[in-house]
């Protein structure tokens, strides 16, 4: 997603795919996002929202009673959250089920938007609504990462002992670390290189235990 890409929000029960209601909800959230990546969470406003993209505030209040609530589904659609099938990657091994779906969070998040949001967003944990946001949808956007680890301890690839959420942990504070604080390009070698680096680790681990 770059400066000027919409985002497509989750359609709801009887939305005509294209028709105007689906429409004003990508204005909506996509106008949310930049605004939230130039502005940051304390200094959003609704009514700005609103003018930006064409809507009465109250079109917004319709769908969303405040504006953690906007927030939290402009986050789950600026990284895809709604979308199964995305989420749902399997491809029969471990190694290259974490590969994929790290792609596909950095394809997200490795925007002038999505870097813009993090750091904002990062700034404001002080935040009680911003804190509680971002461990929703850190939780959400984890999941899974860590369903592809437990995948591959069913099949023997990895020892039980192997902890799912800290091999995630690794690897997401490590290729999130280098987008948004760093602001350092991750291309398919370093992601191969750091989902190695921690299953090695993760297997000597578990043989040593």
């Amino acid at each position: 997603m770059g400066n000027d890409a919409t985002l497509a929000p989750r359609r709801t029960s009887g939305a005509r795919p294209g028709g105007r209601s689906e429409r004003v909800v990508r204005d909506i959230l996509t106008t949310t996002a930049t605004e939230l990546a130039r502005l940051g969470y304390a200094n959003l406003s609704m009514d700005e929202i609103a003018a930006k993209a064409g809507v009465a505030k109250t079109t917004i209040y319709r769908r969303w009673a405040s504006k953690a609530a906007l927030v939290t589904a402009t986050l789950r659609a600026v990284h895809s959250l709604d979308d199964a099938a995305e989420q749902d990657v399997d491809t029969g091994a471990v190694r290259s089920d974490l590969l994929a779906l790290l792609r596909e969070h950095v394809g997200k998040a490795a925007t002038s938007v999505g870097m813009g949001i993090a750091r904002m967003l990062g700034a404001e944990l002080n935040d009680p609504e911003v804190e509680a946001i971002t461990r929703e949808l850190r939780a959400e956007k984890r999941a899974p990462l860590i369903a592809a680890v437990e995948r591959g301890k069913a099949r023997g690839e990895l020892a039980d002992t192997v902890d799912a959420g800290l091999v995630v942990e690794l690897l997401a504070g490590a290729v999130f670390a280098r987008i948004s604080r760093f602001r350092e390009p991750v291309d398919d070698a370093y992601l191969e290189a750091i989902v190695d680096l921690v299953l090695t680790g993760a297997g000597r681990h578990a043989t040593l235990a």
